[in-house]
């Protein structure tokens, strides 16, 4: 009985990435058909203000003219020659040793696409397909441990930045990926009681190489540990910093130009207080309320992660230490980040992510009016606003 019954929790885990993978593919192919003209590049949101890769063909290549362009498309020059052995590979990135060091996601792509420059832009969107598929999957596996149905893993589905990195090609969604895999395994594999929780730290070590805000996961995790005076779990968590730690050195060495980054970061409020600025001046457009309901809901959902982690600390403290971590980043985020819904969706995906856990043990009550209101945001995008 007990082996079924395990056959059955693995059967339903499928189940929803499948129905995850199906919507994936079918939004993907929306994309390709009704957005981008039949044209895979589209994908990456091209400008014609920085110069293009030299290994893309510009009469085969979707230009949005005028544009800067958006991060999707400094992830594909990446992809496409990610040795940085081309110089015009470096002069077509605006930040080259501060995009330089989110390698993973290029990295995977170059491989999966074969280095084959036509079939990469096709790996890199394969990827964050396979990307929704297991974090829905990663979900139903926790909503599992805390004897939830695994249906109720798909709402994951409903988050808006799931769909506007797709929309995008940026690396969201891969560390996504990854942080998931950390913080579930964190839970279902405790360390003082299994000899699987060495996949933290191997999930820990990708997740940095894919997106450095990562950093907040390995945190989050560091300060559970420390809690709980597991000490020896330390020094593999530790280790897991070494990856990206030569890989950084690894950049100084090569001088790549390019700063630290475009500013994302600065005085505590600073950001939110121009956010709010912004949008009241902005006035009732179309787009403006549009963007309004996107930030109130991401404050909504911060509100919510520390709120039902405070009810149940005891459960996860590593949900709890995130939700605080990602509310200190909230508040020292810049203007920059927080201008417009395409960035900060992205930049605080794991946020949802995190808070959609932290729904496993609650009633229907908390989660499908949560389901409505981030579906509403998703449904928008997806019809109106993509």
């Amino acid at each position: 009985m007990e082996k079924i019954a395990q056959n059955t929790d693995r059967q339903d885990i499928y189940k929803a990435m499948l129905v995850a993978l199906g919507l994936a593919i079918a939004v993907a192919g929306y994309f390709y058909r009704a957005k981008f003209d039949g044209q895979i590049t589209g994908f990456f949101r091209i400008g014609s203000v920085l110069p293009l890769s030299p290994f893309l063909n510009p009469a085969e290549t979707l230009i949005y003219q005028g544009e800067l362009g958006y991060d999707g498309q400094q992830f594909l020059t990446i992809a496409l020659d990610p040795g940085l052995q081309n110089q015009d590979s470096i002069a077509a990135l605006d930040h080259p040793s501060y995009r330089y060091r989110r390698i993973l996601y290029p990295l995977l792509g170059y491989l999966l696409g074969l280095g084959n420059p036509v079939l990469i832009p096709w790996a890199l969107v394969l990827i964050n397909i396979l990307a929704i598929a297991v974090c829905t999957g990663l979900t139903a596996v926790y909503f599992q441990s805390q004897k939830q149905k695994t249906i109720g893993a798909l709402i994951v589905l409903a988050i808006p930045g799931i769909w506007m990195v797709l929309f995008l090609s940026t690396a969201d969604l891969l560390a996504s990926a990854f942080s998931m895999g950390t913080v579930v395994c964190q839970q279902i594999f405790p360390p003082h009681q299994s000899k699987k929780w060495w996949l933290v730290p191997i999930l820990l070590a990708l997740a940095l190489l894919t997106r450095e805000t990562s950093l907040i996961i390995w945190l989050a995790i560091a300060l559970t540990l420390v809690q709980n005076r597991q000490w020896r779990s330390m020094v593999p968590l530790l280790l897991s910093l070494i990856p990206l730690t030569l890989w950084l050195g690894y950049i100084r060495w090569r001088q790549l130009p390019g700063g630290s980054g475009t500013g994302n970061f600065g005085w505590p409020l600073v950001g939110i207080g121009e956010k709010f600025q912004s949008l009241i001046q902005a006035g009732l457009t179309d787009n403006n309320i549009y963007e309004a309901y996107l930030w109130l809901l991401l404050l909504l959902t911060l509100a919510l992660l520390i709120w039902l982690t405070l009810l149940q600390r005891q459960s996860n403290r590593t949900l709890a230490y995130g939700g605080w971590l990602y509310g200190g980043l909230l508040l020292v985020a810049s203007f920059y980040i927080l201008n417009y819904y395409l960035n900060y969706s992205r930049v605080f995906l794991d946020l949802f992510l995190l808070t959609i856990l932290a729904m496993a043990p609650t009633s229907k009550l908390i989660r499908w009016p949560y389901l409505a209101i981030s579906g509403l945001g998703t449904v928008t995008f997806l019809l109106l606003k993509s």
